[in-house]
């Protein structure tokens, strides 16, 4: 594909307090030779200095073609990013968010795959580059979950459906039909190009999360509506201007009725077999409303604070010396509970521990013969002293708590 012009539609609402450096980002982001930026601010109505910070950008950058254009009325980061793309001239669009969560040096790999026409769709995966971070475990389980269900109803891999980074051949995008206007915009959009038939792609991006305090404006009900309108858009009635596959009604029937068996199957099997799903149902689906209410602010890890003690300690010092893809022979209860320990009958439940360490691996000791891990234990735990049977130590002298790497595993 023969790409000339990137058109970058940044929607935007009350972000003066990160616009700034966002633009300056998008407008010293390197791109490949030969295509230029058209940066499209679509400020939703802010009550904020955002406007003015935009102004110190375009004066202080005069050569960058910078679109500012602010709506009379908020109406959503749907209307917003629909208002940009009626704007934007470029052979290319990417959708980028006014805050500082996405990497704006990350477009050169998306744009590769549609210059060697790879493909006409782009999404940046922050689950691919597992180096990055989340700020609430809720929303990334509850972006897992989004991408699990959109892949089972489209038959399509995706691991990170909600991605800001969303980038697109501008005439495929122009041609599709879009009518939500707040955070519904990316499975509508999702959706209805997985109906046509066009594949997505990934790429890993770098994500930087910022908190509800610093301006997350996601909720949990945009989840809701998110699947609400994937299920709506793979089988109700969409605008005809949307071509479906190739194939009878009869055929489509049979293949919906078929995803849906393979959905309910797919997640009995996640609760039945990986612990920290059992976590998304007794933390999300269960949690103590009143609770919620009453320490809105307190962040998951501050929360597993006040909950655990000094479990919540012990957890950290193993997430934080044990890289993310660690499998980690965990302490028995016999070792947390010795007479004098400080810990609570919690921390040697897996399913807690899981949560908390996720995506690392626990095998207890008992699971040896059983775990399919239990042959690839990267790093031992040690707790009270108590040393698993059948590890050697590499020293003599070691601390009563304590988590070491080991090449490999004998029983």
């Amino acid at each position: 594909m023969n790409i000339r012009k990137l058109s970058i539609i940044i929607p935007a609402y009350n972000e003066a307090n990160t616009i700034a450096q966002l633009l300056y980002g998008v407008v010293n982001a390197p791109l490949p030779s030969g295509i230029e930026k058209e940066i499209i601010i679509i400020d939703d109505c802010s009550t904020d200095n955002t406007a003015l910070q935009v102004r110190k950008v375009q004066q202080s950058n005069p050569n960058a073609h910078i679109i500012y254009t602010k709506l009379k009325e908020n109406k959503g980061k749907g209307f917003a990013v629909r208002t940009g793309i009626k704007l934007a001239n470029g052979e290319a669009i990417i959708i980028q968010d006014a805050d500082l969560e996405y990497d704006p040096n990350d477009y050169t790999n998306m744009l590769q795959l549609l210059i060697n026409d790879e493909c006409k769709v782009v999404y940046g995966s922050r689950i691919l580059n597992q180096q990055n971070k989340y700020s609430y475990h809720s929303f990334y389980w509850g972006g897992r979950f989004i991408s699990f269900v959109t892949s089972i109803l489209f038959t399509q891999k995706i691991t990170d459906e909600p991605t800001c980074y969303k980038m697109f051949e501008s005439s495929l995008l122009k041609s599709i039909p879009l009518t939500s206007n707040r955070f519904g915009f990316c499975p509508e959009v999702t959706a209805k190009i997985l109906r046509k038939g066009i594949q997505i792609k990934e790429v890993p991006i770098n994500y930087f999360p910022r908190t509800k305090q610093e301006g997350k404006k996601i909720k949990w009900r945009d989840g809701a509506e998110a699947l609400y309108l994937l299920i709506k858009y793979r089988w109700g009635n969409i605008d005809e201007s949307v071509n479906l596959k190739k194939g009878t009604e009869v055929q489509w029937t049979v293949k919906n009725i078929f995803a849906v068996i393979i959905s309910l199957l797919l997640i009995y099997t996640l609760f039945c077999h990986f612990p920290a799903y059992h976590w998304v149902y007794a933390d999300l689906l269960k949690k103590n409303m009143a609770q919620k209410k009453r320490y809105p602010h307190l962040t998951f890890d501050q929360k597993m604070q006040i909950k655990l003690g000094a479990d919540y300690q012990y957890l950290m010092y193993l997430r934080e010396t044990t890289p993310q893809n660690a499998i980690i022979l965990y302490p028995s209860a016999t070792a947390f509970h010795k007479k004098g320990s400080p810990f609570t009958h919690g921390i040697s439940n897996k399913i807690c521990a899981t949560r908390f360490l996720y995506p690392r691996r626990l095998v207890l000791e008992s699971e040896i013969s059983t775990n399919k891990y239990a042959g690839k234990i990267t790093h031992v735990a040690i707790v009270n002293g108590e040393i698993p049977n059948g590890i050697t130590l590499p020293t003599d002298s070691i601390p009563p708590h304590v988590v070491f790497a080991v090449s490999s595993h004998s029983n």
